[in-house]
């Protein structure tokens, strides 16, 4: 009889599996509906191998959400083609937004809600207003923030957006330059 040598795990394809199945059940079902073994199943580990990689739900969560919002990439692009690009992203049927999903669901939650929180401000909120610059970086961030929320809020999580291509380009064109006049908007002007 010969010994059987243990399978060894990949360590990051493992995590990245573990924040997958995260990601998509915070998305679905939030914060207070998910079990850390429904998450285990889903990545196909175990709850212990899912605990030694994240310790409690609420480091889960964290860790799921922030890898959801990183929104890096948008500052890449031409800084007038800013409203176009978030406009784009933001209403495209084919791409992930989990990350909304998953703040529109954890508001129900105390310690959730506090995360998404802290997580959109520390990923979303000041990197925004970083890029914008100072001083009213901070302000014009929050509202760009806050339109697109209500977009996708709108568009993904409570389909209120009239039927058809029309609307969708038209709720896209409005959006857009209505973000690229905030991203435009002289320092210190409240228009």
């Amino acid at each position: 009889m010969t010994a059987q040598t243990p399978k060894r795990r990949n360590a990051p394809r493992t995590k990245a599996q573990i924040l997958a199945a995260a990601q998509q059940a915070f998305a679905e079902e939030g914060y207070a509906e998910t079990g850390i073994r429904e998450i285990a199943a889903r990545a196909d580990v175990t709850s212990p191998m899912l605990h030694r990689y994240f310790g409690t739900k609420a480091s889960l969560f964290e860790a799921a959400l922030a890898e959801t919002i990183d929104i890096g990439g948008l500052f890449d692009a031409p800084r007038d083609t800013f409203g176009e690009l978030l406009a784009s992203v933001l209403l495209d049927p084919d791409s992930n937004l989990l990350g909304p999903s998953i703040v529109a669901l954890a508001i129900g939650h105390t310690d959730a809600r506090d995360i998404a929180a802290q997580s959109s401000k520390v990923h979303v909120l000041e990197p925004l207003a970083d890029w914008l610059g100072q001083p009213d970086g901070p302000q014009r961030a929050f509202e760009i923030v806050m339109m697109g929320m209500g977009l996708v809020l709108c568009s993904r999580q409570l389909p209120l957006m009239p039927d058809g291509d029309t609307s969708v380009q038209n709720v896209g064109t409005w959006f857009a330059h209505t973000v690229q006049a905030i991203v435009d908007r002289s320092e210190g002007s409240a228009t």
